[in-house]
């Protein structure tokens, strides 16, 4: 019974990161019917994304300096809490400013649940079992690819983008009681300084887990924050449909999160080179072969088997080559990456009013060229050892 307890708070803390992406990039999957409704543009939209994000960076990075001596499995009630106080003011939201407002809660709670799930998703499992925990976690990502946005994605353009956000702030509410009775206690001896997690990033492991998620995540929204449109222009998906791509995407997404769960075990390194690669691959797919429904489907199965593994795998990148400052750089690495999907969502939305889409999918490809060459150097420059650690 106990063992079971322990899945079940671990499938728990899964069911939480579903609702956090889905929160997350939900403004995504309904852009094109939110933007006119709150009449703004689909560029300025995407600030819906970028503002939270943003928050969500700073967020991650203080807060094992803030909790320091608290019960880690209190950080993650907190931010369902949060999810929930968001998508009720969205909900109600007149106007874009005040759902900008709604987006800041949102951008608190996905800081706070992202820097200390890892922990206490291993804090429930004993040691042997990390690299389940861990994939079974950070699977609950690729099933809000899956389930999460494509459905937010249909509830919105057949019910309102307004009922969208109210099912997830609903399923917010439940998970925020399941992670209370199921989730045993987690404490750390030691409590992170400033000054630990200065010393964390100069740590080889945990600065280059940074770059890849600069250049790699940041490339990925740079495009993705704007798939609706690019769905609908280059792919020639009607509008009624653009939720079933998500949802094709996802799908993939979620096979990607688990089918990388062998390699990461062989090396998380080599793992974020494949990932970067196949990445890169799917982007170049999206500028140089959607031309179509059909072709469209096919790039966005492809594209989400890599992007669906990216999380676990830049994750247990830091826990391998890194271990030794494991909580540090995970917050300093959740941090990263969501201040990433803001700014790419950001950079994206820049390129797509002043040159277009094609300028959007080319700066991203180029971008995750640059995160495979780092990937490159870094084996290359480490002993094979440490890499296969």
């Amino acid at each position: 019974m106990d063992g079971a307890r322990r899945w079940a708070a671990v499938t728990a803390l899964a069911v939480g990161i579903f609702v956090l992406v889905t929160i997350e990039e939900l403004p995504i999957g309904v852009l094109s019917v939110m933007a006119p409704d709150l009449g703004v543009s689909e560029g300025v939209a995407g600030l819906a994304v970028t503002v939270p994000g943003i928050l969500a960076g700073v967020v991650a990075l203080l807060t094992p300096v803030i909790v320091r001596g608290m019960d880690r499995r209190l950080v993650p009630v907190i931010a369902m809490a949060s999810v929930v106080v968001s998508c009720v003011l969205s909900v109600v939201a007149p106007t874009f400013a005040v759902l900008l407002i709604a987006r800041l809660f949102a951008g608190i709670s996905i800081g706070l649940y992202w820097a200390v799930m890892a922990i206490v998703a291993l804090g429930q499992v004993p040691r042997e079992q990390a690299a389940r925990a861990l994939t079974l976690a950070f699977g609950g990502a690729g099933a809000a690819l899956v389930l999460g946005v494509p459905v937010g994605a249909w509830i919105g353009t057949h019910l309102g983008w307004r009922s969208a956000f109210a099912v997830v702030g609903a399923a917010a509410a439940v998970v925020t009681v399941l992670l209370l009775v199921l989730v045993r206690p987690v404490r750390t001896e030691s409590r992170v300084t400033p000054q630990m997690m200065l010393a964390a990033a100069r740590h080889r492991g945990v600065r280059y887990a940074l770059a890849f998620a600069v250049l790699v995540v940041v490339a990925q929204f740079i495009t993705y924050a704007y798939i609706s449109p690019i769905l609908l222009e280059r792919g020639e998906v009607p509008v009624t449909r653009v939720g079933g791509m998500l949802l094709a995407y996802g799908i993939a997404g979620l096979i990607g999160n688990f089918a990388v769960a062998p390699l990461l075990r062989r090396s998380a390194a080599i793992g974020v080179l494949v990932v970067s690669t196949g990445i890169g691959a799917g982007l170049l797919a999206v500028l140089v072969l959607m031309r179509g429904p059909v072709s469209a489907l096919l790039v966005m199965l492809v594209w989400g088997l890599f992007v669906g593994a990216v999380s676990v795998t830049v994750q247990a990148f830091v826990n391998s080559q890194a271990s030794e400052v494991i909580e540090e750089g995970t917050a300093l690495n959740s941090a990263v990456f969501n201040a990433a999907i803001a700014s790419g969502a950001l950079i994206g939305g820049v390129l797509l009013e002043g040159a277009g889409q094609t300028a959007v999918i080319l700066t991203s490809t180029v971008m995750v060229i640059a995160g495979v060459l780092v990937a490159v150097h870094y084996l290359r420059t480490t002993p094979a050892q440490r890499a296969t650690a």
